[in-house]
């Protein structure tokens, strides 16, 4: 029996406020999909920890679903993604995660949406918000000359640019950065090259090597898999200068065939106190890792660090798509080669959340151990992080239903998780620290095919406390005519995981016959006023 999280104390708060920005009243207003985030990240400024920036998929600049000024003449189902608007939202708190104003999106920013025609980009989220110091006029990295922080996005060409064909998807991993916590941000700068328009660049991560001891101090790193025609590689790229340029990418992993089952997604980039880099990522049926000691040179080859088996998609009970990827953090103390990995994977009797550590830069790893439980539920999206002092802070979500064999309206409950260790002892217990539960069901793919809670949650540590951040529907509300049309297409293998788009398959694509079960829904006027709506939480966590 581990012992419970000695002296926990959780608060958790709306980070995405006013739901639009600019909106006092939008919380209760805003309609599908403008009242959709997902996918958040979070960082804390290590220099004053009472300042945080968050982001999320964020849609609150997307239209309302249906016809209207934006639309113009659709059917009532329409609630697809609208051409040349973005979705990296961009959150700020200057105490301690007590309260948040939400700053819109970065395409707001004059430095984005000032960039001449043919430069100019569109945020397509999947964000990712980390700190690192900042450089002085020479370039030189020390933390007095203050924090900076960077957003990693996708991004698209406005109107497309010319650049590619129509129907190819001209997905870029961009980043910018804040050097006032989230206020302002620079122009978007490409961490990518795409030469083919059938590549897909897709679930990046981003890291700035923050500890002084480290020889490559101040130095970024961008991972992420390269969609190819049948091939997924994992691939990096690294800055030497703050962000503002980043060097051609490296390929980490065989391409491989997505044939063959040897699929690569999921990577997380972090670094050690001796500038060792560590890439993880999801392979088959491992979590496998590459290093670097040379700030990113060259790489080793992926070694395991433990077999996965990925979790139900979905998960039984509910709707929503499910990733089985790792998160991974290193001991930041000086003289540490300590590396922790997380990850969740199916067990007999469920879904399960399990951590393994290495103690010689990520090449030898412990036997993978669950730090959760069926009191919890069935274990999805973690977040990982190690504080100043050793103390390894690791956070999820987990769910429960009512009946695993069916989904729909009220049949699943959705609540958060933390558990802590410190110098060797056990995992602590996991301690609650949602104050409410979510309803899968009040989520939904813009496609209205599937429910929709993303593909991940993050966590940021300090010396005295962590901050969780992940998707929360507790404002939102179920739709009984959505809950049938997702029955429907799951029973009959139509139902599409992707949250792009609305493929038919065969099906109407409209609203022609309530009356018929493959007809998509209008939320409008088939649906609850906060249908849909899903926020981003973060909790507060005080150890």
């Amino acid at each position: 029996m581990t012992p419970p999280a000695s002296g926990v104390a959780a608060i958790d708060t709306q980070a995405n406020r006013p739901q639009v920005s600019g909106d006092p009243a939008s919380d209760g207003t805003a309609r599908f999909p403008t009242n959709k985030q997902n996918e958040p990240t979070v960082a804390v400024n290590p220099l004053d920890s009472r300042r945080l920036i968050a982001g999320s998929n964020d849609e609150q600049r997307q239209p309302a679903c249906g016809p209207g000024p934006v639309r113009g003449d659709v059917p009532q189902s329409d609630c697809s993604f609208f051409p040349n608007v973005g979705t990296s939202g961009i959150y700020m708190s200057s105490d301690g995660g007590k309260t948040w104003t939400n700053r819109g999106l970065l395409d707001d920013q004059r430095s984005w949406a000032g960039l001449p025609v043919g430069q100019r980009l569109v945020s397509d989220g999947d964000p990712v918000i980390v700190y690192g110091p900042r450089p002085d006029a020479a370039g030189r990295f020390a933390w007095r000359n203050g924090a900076r922080a960077y957003y990693a996005t996708l991004a698209s060409f406005f109107d497309n640019a010319g650049q590619y064909p129509p129907a190819k998807a001209p997905e870029f991993v961009a980043v910018a950065y804040s050097d006032d916590d989230g206020g302002t941000w620079s122009a978007p700068v490409l961490a990518t090259t795409k030469n083919n328009p059938n590549d897909f660049n897709d679930k990046e991560s981003i890291w700035a090597d923050d500890l002084e001891t480290s020889p490559y101090f101040g130095r970024i790193y961008v991972s992420y898999t390269e969609f190819r025609a049948g091939s997924e590689p994992i691939m990096v790229s690294t800055s030497t200068n703050g962000g503002r340029g980043f060097s051609a990418p490296k390929q980490l992993s065989p391409a491989g065939n997505n044939a063959t089952g040897n699929g690569r997604q999921g990577s997380m980039v972090r670094s050690g106190p001796d500038g060792t880099v560590y890439v993880a990522w999801e392979q088959g049926s491992s979590q496998v890792i590459s290093t670097s000691s040379d700030g990113g040179t060259k790489w080793s080859r992926p070694r395991a660090i433990g077999p996965v088996d990925d979790i139900p998609d979905p998960l039984p009970g509910s709707n929503f798509r499910t990733d089985s990827f790792p998160s991974i953090a290193a001991d930041p103390r000086p003289g540490s080669t300590t590396v922790w990995a997380a990850w969740v994977t199916e067990t007999p009797t469920g879904s399960r959340l399990v951590v393994a550590s290495s103690h010689d830069r990520a090449s030898n790893w412990s036997a993978a151990a669950p730090v959760s439980s069926a009191a919890q539920g069935d274990a999805f999206f973690q977040g990982l992080d190690v504080a100043p002092n050793g103390r390894v802070d690791l956070a999820y979500q987990a769910q429960r239903a009512a009946d695993p064999s069916n989904f729909g309206t009220g049949n699943a409950v959705i609540d958060s998780w933390y558990v802590t260790t410190l110098g060797g002892r056990p995992w602590s217990s996991p301690a609650k620290v949602s104050t409410a539960s979510t309803d899968p069901a009040a989520t939904a793919q813009n496609n209205l095919e599937r429910q929709f809670m993303g593909d991940y949650n993050t966590l940021v540590s300090s010396a005295d406390r962590a901050w969780f951040i992940w998707t929360d529907a507790r404002n939102g509300k179920g739709c009984p005519a959505v809950d049938a049309y997702q029955r429907y297409l799951a029973d009959n293998g139509l139902a599409a995981s992707d949250d792009e788009g609305d493929a038919g398959k065969g099906r109407s694509g409209h609203h022609d016959d309530p009356s018929d079960p493959s007809a998509k829904p209008a939320p409008p006027v088939e649906c609850p006023p906060q249908f849909g709506n899903s926020d981003v939480f973060v909790a507060t966590i005080t150890t």
